[in-house]
């Protein structure tokens, strides 16, 4: 599986990355993950691991960015914040590719060689 929920902590939602999104199977999973986050009606945070990410191809930034725009419309906003750690210079550019079309639901923190860029 591309993209692994770990719930032990919660509030806080950690997800790491194996390899990459090989389908749009692997893409709905990962979603539909962060879907029923929402459908629980508890607040929560994210803490999304880099570090395993492989190659994403750019068309899944513009799919991101729609979910993002759906997410916006809910009347509750559940996610609270979001960090994202080990982030390599190729994701650190989706990221902003994803951003720059679809501001994000919560405030996000991105940790890029090491340091904090906090995004719009």
């Amino acid at each position: 599986m591309f993209a692994n929920y770990d719930y032990t902590e919660f509030p806080e939602v950690k997800v790491t990355f194996d390899g990459s999104i090989n389908n749009e199977n692997d893409f709905t999973l990962f979603i539909d993950q962060w879907r029923n986050l929402y459908e629980d009606q508890k607040e929560f945070t994210f803490l999304f691991d880099m570090s395993g990410m492989g190659y994403v191809n750019p068309k899944y930034c513009y799919k991101m960015a729609q979910f993002i725009s759906e997410l916006k419309e809910q009347d509750i906003q559940y996610l609270t914040s979001t960090r994202i750690i080990n982030v390599n210079r190729y994701l650190y550019y989706l990221l902003q590719l994803i951003f720059a079309l679809q501001g994000p639901v919560a405030p996000v923190n991105i940790v890029y060689n090491g340091e904090n860029v906090i995004e719009p």
